[in-house]
């Protein structure tokens, strides 16, 4: 009996040392997120964390940007969110503005097609400095990514020059 102490003291420091090396692992679900974000890179978008709309919950999720092509003389700094349950006064389905601020008239029937070719797990579209933006919780995936790299180049140049403010020439200023 004497004999096995020191083996099973020695087992015991194995795994203390071995437990905590393992539990710092990422899992397979953060290989695969980290995957995704370096193809997007990769793809030329750009990934930051947003906080969810407040209709969704809590915690944050991946925000993937297109940049603008020319970033000047654009209406951004409106945010169009996922809401608990659809109602005819949203914008589109459970699709509502935040804090009521909503892009300009010319984006909205494009800001639309965007939202069909998008995949469900996506829960809001934000046009800021850093581009259009799609938030998307990630779950779907490869097909997912592919539906929102699809989306953002076909749709965001038509969103970009729909939310361009005219010059003062172009407008009839003098």
């Amino acid at each position: 009996m004497a004999s096995w102490v020191p083996i099973v003291v020695i087992i015991f420091a194995v795994v203390l040392v071995i437990g905590p090396v393992m539990w710092l692992k990422p899992s397979s679900r953060d290989r695969k997120l980290a995957e995704l974000r370096h193809k997007a890179a990769s793809a030329g978008l750009k990934v930051q964390m947003q906080t969810l709309p407040a209709a969704i919950g809590e915690g944050t999720a991946a925000t993937y940007f297109s940049q603008w092509r020319n970033p000047r003389r654009l209406n951004t700094g409106w945010v169009l969110e996922m809401q608990r349950m659809s109602h005819e006064m949203h914008f589109e389905g459970t699709w509502d503005w935040r804090k009521g601020r909503a892009a300009p008239e010319a984006a909205q029937p494009p800001l639309r097609e965007l939202i069909s070719m998008l995949p469900s797990d996506v829960t809001a579209i934000f046009a800021n400095d850093s581009g259009l933006g799609v938030q998307w919780r990630e779950r779907t995936g490869d097909v997912g990514f592919a539906k929102i790299q699809q989306a953002l180049a076909v749709q965001r140049p038509v969103i970009e020059e729909a939310i361009r403010q005219p010059t003062r020439s172009e407008s009839g200023e003098v």
